[in-house]
């Protein structure tokens, strides 16, 4: 029962790398900050080689190109960053935009979400704007008794200059992978099967809700319509607990939530208090997220086969690529045992239903689109005629309806589009499409 909680908790996190802007406005700030901190340090070192001069045996000429030389390092720094950094993210943005032709528009969100991308931008606009920050405040705070002598400004520059450097290689790296479709989607897939084992393994006990009376109130939404992204469970079961109720959220995750719709019922005794409460956990957005929405992540993967086997595209090879993602997401969410989460409240009872994905409809979604568009695809046909064979063979007896009503399909397709003494060929499992043969002898 704790597991909720913790899942929850972590929505926050979520909102975070939803932002694109939040990580790179706090480094701003920060180094906003550390302008002045600098700017007073490197002034107290101007002032102490104003009065030991004589003993450190400095003369004022060369502390005055102590100064210059530390003001032309700074000031081509700042500069020079934001110049590179206007460059490469227009360039990058043009790049991503070819991806998303290719692949689909929605590996958008690969780009924003990373945090290779935030910190190269937090880095580069902080770069620019410390060293803006330090050359202003140096001349207002330096005097004759105590000029500004940029030691530690110029340092730390440099070392910030280095950091450019290294994050924009990271960078390019991240930006480059995100152009190669097998990068994309195992990033899809990772991000995908994470949620997958922890649906399966919060998944509490099959313990049916006990409502606490008959009434039920039907509550509106309190948000712009959008897509349904998070539900922050915590705050909801800490509402029904202090109206001694029992709530089922009506959309899921990853659901389209029209403005003033019916979000939540709830059952209790009486008439609950502070309903707008309640429907403002519900959060949406103008595109679904991977956060507790595992079948976005295979959406995502589905598209990109999809895409791949259009007409003009014909591109079989990515659509074996695809297969041999989704039949591993399918395979681990034939672990979950439950599909609909219960979120009990701190003494233990349920408080919260929230709908989750079918295994029926996962793997609808899945494979009906592959199979009914692979036709002459003889590549694809035989490396979708493996996955299925695997996953009956390996999920449990009340999974395998489903995957053998694609199985069937996958023939009926075969024998539409295909003539007859090739529809053999084409349903021969082959986990490389063409060129891994059937099944070997240790197979059999």
């Amino acid at each position: 029962m704790g597991r909720p909680h913790k899942l929850a908790r972590s929505a926050l996190g979520e909102r975070v790398r939803e932002s694109f802007v939040m990580v790179p406005l706090s480094g701003m700030v920060f180094f906003a900050v550390l302008a002045p901190a600098t700017a007073m340090v490197d002034v107290a070192v101007g002032h102490f080689l104003v009065e030991y001069q004589g003993d450190l045996q400095i003369s004022p000429k060369d502390r005055s190109a102590w100064v210059d030389n530390g003001r032309t390092v700074i000031q081509t720094v700042g500069p020079a960053t934001l110049t590179v950094m206007g460059v490469v993210f227009s360039i990058t943005l043009v790049a991503l935009q070819m991806a998303t032709d290719k692949l689909s528009p929605r590996i958008v969100h690969l780009f924003t979400r990373s945090w290779t991308t935030k910190l190269t931008l937090t880095v580069f606009l902080g770069t620019f704007v410390y060293t803006i920050g330090v050359l202003y405040l140096g001349g207002l705070m330096s005097d004759q008794d105590n000029p500004f002598v940029p030691v530690v400004s110029t340092t730390l520059s440099i070392l910030l200059l280095l950091l450019c450097l290294l994050s924009f290689l990271f960078f390019v790296q991240g930006t480059v992978a995100l152009m190669r479709v097998t990068s994309v989607m195992d990033h899809l897939t990772r991000g995908t099967l994470a949620q997958i084992r922890r649906m399966a393994l919060a998944a509490p006990p099959p313990s049916p809700p006990k409502p606490s009376g008959a009434k039920v109130t039907r509550v509106l939404s309190q948000t712009r319509a959008g897509v349904l992204t998070w539900v922050d469970e915590r705050r909801l079961a800490a509402w029904a607990r202090r109206n001694d109720a029992f709530v089922r959220v009506v959309p899921r995750i990853g659901d389209h939530v029209p403005a003033d719709s019916v979000v939540l019922t709830v059952r209790s005794g009486r008439k609950p208090r502070a309903v707008a409460r309640a429907a403002r956990t519900l959060r949406t957005g103008q595109e679904r997220s991977t956060y507790r929405d595992p079948a976005f992540g295979l959406r995502q993967i589905v598209d990109i086969g999809v895409r791949a086997q259009a007409f003009g595209e014909n591109d079989p090879t990515t659509v074996v690529q695809c297969v041999d993602r989704v039949q591993t997401l399918v395979e681990a969410f034939a672990q979950v045992t439950e599909h609909t989460w219960t979120v009990h409240d701190r003494q233990g009872v349920p408080r919260v239903l929230m709908p989750m994905p079918t295994w029926e409809g996962f793997v609808e979604l899945a494979f009906s689109e592959l199979v009914l568009q692979c036709e002459g695809h003889t590549q694809v046909t035989r490396r979708l005629s493996a996955a299925l064979r695997d996953l009956e063979e390996r999920v449990d007896g009340r999974h395998r309806p489903a995957i053998r009503r694609y199985r069937d399909e996958l023939r009926r397709v075969c024998e539409r589009h295909l003539p007859e003494h090739l529809v053999g060929f084409a349903l021969t499992p082959d986990h490389q499409g063409l060129g891994g043969g059937g099944r070997g002898p240790e197979d059999a």
